[in-house]
């Protein structure tokens, strides 16, 4: 009597080591373009953060020197914050927003002579915002600078 004994084959056991090293290689490869976008957008973001700073130092600037201008007329002019306060300017993209508010509002708390002024400075406080995105949006940046002027006179 002759027997004969049966193996199983065992085929296609290569085909799932290979398609399983296959899959494993595609996440390691979207895990690492995902993580380079990812570093990509936030050194962008840094960039855009560093400019609207900058953006937003400029425009504090430009108000001190309006209020300066403004405050070297106190003969004349009541008011420091004239053509500074509610300002809205568009520069290189940033939207530049002023607030400003002055001790010197009326002609009573104003300095009206070079003694006055330097007994009783003029003080203003500025803010200023620049701002690039709209609000809620992924890559919104805004920076606030809040200055504090105060003339005196000389």
């Amino acid at each position: 009597m002759i027997i004969t004994i049966h193996h199983k084959k065992q085929q296609g056991v290569s085909l799932v080591g290979a398609i399983f090293i296959m899959v494993a290689l595609a996440a390691v490869g979207i895990a690492m373009v995902t993580l380079n976008s990812t570093t990509t957008t936030t050194s962008a973001l840094n960039v855009q953060q560093s400019r609207a700073y900058f953006s937003a130092i400029s425009g504090s600037e430009w108000a001190i020197a309006r209020i300066a201008a403004n405050d070297n007329n106190y003969a004349t002019n009541n008011d420091s914050c004239s053509g500074v306060d509610g300002q809205l300017f568009v520069v290189d993209q940033f939207d530049w927003r002023f607030t400003c508010s002055s001790t010197c509002n009326s002609a009573a708390s104003c300095c009206h002579s070079l003694a006055d002024c330097q007994l009783s400075p003029r003080v203003s406080e500025v803010t200023v915002t620049a701002s690039d995105g709209g609000i809620g949006e992924t890559y919104r940046v805004s920076r606030t600078i809040q200055v504090t002027v105060s003339y005196d006179g000389s």
